[in-house]
């Protein structure tokens, strides 16, 4: 009797060792299963995520392509101004001179001082609204070309900076 015991015993422990083994053997299965459905989880965010930046880069590019046209343009406007600034001063250079030789000229051929006055008051006078007259010009030239280059640009770089897809990749809880 005491060995149908002892054989009734070994076979309860062999079935209790083999519902624990089947149960760890279920548990491990389980795990590698949840690890694996994490794994495929996270690659499908990051393909989801790649995906809606490759969409958008592809936009991205376009927009940066028409800020480029748009800031050569402007550089461009710059340059043509800068030009015609430049044509204007030496046309007042060459004006300036041929006055003051033909001041020069006067003031030798002068008759009498007040003469020499008042070639020296028309001289002087002319230069001073001459001078004025093309700062004046300058100014608003200036001012046009500098309104028109340092404008906003029509589109924000925002839009393009949708972190949607980061935020489901990586859900870390709310702060209380």
């Amino acid at each position: 009797m005491a060995t149908a015991s002892r054989k009734t015993a070994a076979k309860k422990a062999t079935k209790s060792a083999n519902k624990t083994a089947d149960t760890a053997t279920f548990a491990a299965t389980d795990a590698f299963k949840s690890i694996e459905s994490m794994g495929m989880q996270a690659q499908q965010q990051f393909a989801d995520a790649m995906s809606q930046f490759t969409g958008k880069a592809e936009d991205m590019r376009e927009y940066a392509e028409n800020i480029t046209a748009e800031l050569t343009a402007r550089f461009e406007a710059q340059q043509q101004l800068a030009t015609e600034i430049n044509a204007d001063f030496v046309e007042a250079a060459k004006t300036e001179i041929t006055d003051a030789v033909q001041f020069t000229s006067d003031l030798g051929a002068a008759k009498s001082v007040a003469d020499a006055m008042e070639i020296q008051q028309a001289y002087w006078t002319n230069l001073f609204q001459t001078r004025t007259t093309r700062m004046q010009d300058l100014t608003a030239k200036t001012v046009e070309a500098t309104k028109e280059t340092i404008s906003p640009a029509a589109t924000d770089f925002g839009a393009f900076f949708d972190t949607s897809a980061f935020e489901k990749m990586f859900a870390f809880p709310a702060k209380a």
